[in-house]
């Protein structure tokens, strides 16, 4: 897309929040990928510290299904 001769340059605005402090950052095609692997290591670095999620069992959900479908009555026809 050209205007009055030359190329519009599209750019992506970036906001992030920290409960009380806001920042924001207008990033360029040129600039994205380095803010993207930039980015991407700063959450890397801070996510050590989160914890995991904790799983239930699949082995026993599926044994509870198991055990409720057989108790339940056949359809009829």
């Amino acid at each position: 897309m050209v205007t009055a001769g030359e190329p519009i340059e599209y750019r992506c605005l970036i906001r992030a929040t920290d409960g009380k402090k806001t920042i924001s950052t207008s990033v360029g095609p040129k600039d994205h990928q380095r803010f993207q692997s930039s980015y991407a290591t700063i959450l890397k670095a801070h996510m050590t510290s989160l914890k995991k999620k904790e799983r239930k069992d699949r082995k026993k959900t599926v044994d509870a299904d198991k055990k409720d479908s057989g108790s339940k009555k056949p359809k009829r026809v």
